[in-house]
């Protein structure tokens, strides 16, 4: 699928201010992307405890950093970097927590530029890493394209059910 330039849709870093706009897309998002794949009370509830502003909020006073994908000024897409929370961490490494991106926007460029935005946010570190649900084929590819590659496999628990994800990573020295 060809990357078109979608110019109309601004990328900047959030700040502790942003945290509603971050929750609203972090739902929106992991609900479009997952529902009907994953229970859909597991769902809400997920979406309760991790994209609930307050708690966003505290993760960016803690280190994290967010980056919003908007267009007209309505979040459309986000990206999440923290400290690592994978078994398959080494020291040196940062962690890509989330980055989703609303399925009407998919096959532009944006992903790319919020992809472009955490690895500049990431200097410093030696490598990046995410965790991948392992049918996920579409954004595997997409991590792939960007130099990913697998350097692992974990379970990842939703509303008491474990998935499996792969774990990617990528240099970035």
């Amino acid at each position: 699928m060809s990357e078109t330039a979608r110019p109309d849709i601004a990328i900047r870093e959030a700040s502790a201010t942003d945290a509603a706009r971050l929750s609203l897309v972090a739902d929106a998002t992991f609900l479009e992307t997952f529902a009907g794949l994953i229970d859909g009370e597991a769902l809400v509830a997920h979406c309760a405890r991790h994209h609930e502003p307050d708690h966003l909020r505290a993760g960016l006073a803690a280190g994290a950093r967010a980056w919003l994908a908007e267009l007209d000024g309505a979040p459309v897409g986000y990206a999440l970097l923290v400290e690592p929370e994978l078994d398959a961490a080494e020291p040196g490494d940062i962690e890509l927590k989330k980055i989703y991106l609303l399925s009407r926007f998919h096959g532009g460029d944006t992903a790319a530029r919020l992809l472009t935005s955490t690895i500049d946010g990431a200097a410093g570190h030696s490598r990046l890493l995410l965790g991948v649900k392992d049918d996920n084929h579409r954004a595997i590819g997409f991590y792939a394209k960007h130099g990913f590659r697998q350097i692992a496999t974990r379970r990842f628990d939703v509303g008491g059910t474990l998935y499996d994800d792969v774990v990617l990573a990528r240099d970035l020295e």
